[in-house]
């Protein structure tokens, strides 16, 4: 996939990309990939591959969703995706990118100073950041984090009342989902909608779900992720 297949294929999907931002999007890639070659960011090298299953897969997550002037936050954020595809495609949002290891989160400022974005990078483990900030969001995005069980413990809390979890998932979503219903009830959320997409080239299979939050979950959550993993909601 190239740059204006990329484009050509969002807009069937009502995802604005102009060829200013799919360059944007070309550059970030690039830069992502030339990082590779020193540190892990990514298992993907190819570019064709890449734009596909990293790009237009962060870029889904645009769907039906307007995310101007919201407060978002990407958990587990990695090299950067879905976070920075967002932000490139909507720079209007108030965007934070977390993750707990310190040299992709050093690149990502790096790169968005050089852009002079207005993107927070912060470099914290998820739970721990949690606590310190409950309730500030309107969107946590979260794309091959963990199963949907754990991952609810870790993003509500971040969420405003009414605010949403976009988990960007594949064709076991539905499997995690039952697995999920203790954790949905005690974390005072509910499943909003799903939508699932096919991969153009590659026909994988993917899963936007979008949790929404109803009420504030009781306050021991999150707990430590240690104990998370070792006793899911």
């Amino acid at each position: 996939m190239n740059k204006e297949q990329l484009r050509k294929f969002l807009e069937t999907r009502y995802i604005s990309c102009t060829s200013m931002q799919a360059d944007e999007l070309e550059e970030l890639m690039e830069s992502t990939l030339k990082t590779n070659e020193i540190f892990n960011l990514t298992a993907i090298t190819n570019p064709s591959i890449f734009m596909e299953k990293m790009v237009l897969d962060s870029a889904l997550g645009l769907f039906d969703i307007d995310l101007s002037e919201k407060k978002v936050i990407d958990i587990g954020t990695g090299a950067g995706y879905p976070g920075l595809v967002l932000y490139i495609l909507n720079p209007r949002m108030n965007l934070t990118l977390l993750d707990s290891t310190k040299k992709k989160i050093s690149y990502l400022n790096d790169y968005v100073l050089s852009k002079k974005w207005n993107v927070n990078c912060v470099s914290e483990r998820i739970e721990d950041y949690g606590r310190n900030h409950r309730g500030e969001y309107d969107f946590v995005f979260a794309r091959a984090v963990s199963s949907l069980n754990i991952l609810l413990e870790l993003a509500m809390p971040l969420l405003k009342q009414g605010g949403e979890l976009i988990a960007m998932k594949g064709p076991d979503w539905e499997k995690e989902y039952a697995e999920s219903k203790s954790a949905l009830k005690k974390m005072n959320c509910h499943l909003k909608k799903v939508y699932e997409e096919t991969l153009p080239e590659s026909k994988e299979s993917r899963a936007i779900v979008i949790i929404k939050k109803d009420q504030d979950a009781p306050l021991k959550y999150p707990r430590d992720f240690a104990e998370i993993k070792k006793k899911p909601l």
